[in-house]
């Protein structure tokens, strides 16, 4: 089992509000509206004002468990597992624009939820929906990151997600919650129902 020594530090309120400011000034084009791209637990939590939500397919990037988590979903001694976005391949999720009246305030909750560390780096991508093509925001894997797992053999990724509990709960539901809202969108990532059944037998 890895562990660590403490928790990994939080981003300053200020270097979070930065890196907003940044990705909103990189837009690669005037946006009549605007889209975050939902892959993991914002599926199924979506704890943001937004105006409506459309499945969405990503290409050029892939969902992984590779990012640990220690304060979510495990603790610095028994740190969890959760999903990133890895370059290559494709990814089905959900995109949700987010309102003019209400967006400050969603980018803010975003922020402070997927940027409370430097875990991700948000990126410009561009999606998919309903035979359209459409520029969004979401959250890539930050592979310099102390948070990035790498390589970790299916073993040891098992007994992260079977044993780790954080603040917001064990991190074996927050795969098989990912899972479950997956299968209801129509999504069938074998690899993650596969481990998402090899987790059940540990519990």
């Amino acid at each position: 089992m890895r562990s660590f020594a403490k928790p990994f530090a939080p981003l300053s309120d200020l270097e979070r509000r930065r890196t907003c400011e940044v990705a909103l000034a990189a837009v690669p084009e005037p946006l009549a509206e605007l889209w975050i791209f939902a892959y993991g637990s914002l599926m199924w939590d979506a704890t943001f004002p937004y105006a409506q939500a459309k499945a969405a397919r990503l290409l050029g990037w892939r969902r992984e468990m590779c990012i640990w988590t220690a304060l979510a979903r495990g603790t610095p001694e028994c740190p969890g597992l959760g999903l990133g976005l890895m370059p290559g391949g494709f990814c089905q999720g959900v995109a949700y624009e987010l309102a003019v009246e209400t967006q400050a305030r969603a980018l803010e909750m975003l922020w402070h939820r997927e940027m409370w560390t430097d875990t991700y780096t948000p990126t410009w991508v561009t999606l998919e929906m309903e035979g359209t093509m459409h520029p969004a925001l979401t959250f890539t894997t930050n592979q310099a990151s102390r948070q990035f797992v790498g390589d970790l053999a299916l073993e040891n990724v098992v007994e992260h997600i079977a044993k780790a509990e954080g603040e917001r709960g064990p991190c074996r539901d927050y795969l098989s919650n990912t899972v479950a809202r997956m299968h209801a969108l129509g999504i069938e990532e074998p690899h993650l129902r596969a481990l998402n059944d090899m987790v059940k037998t540990r519990v």
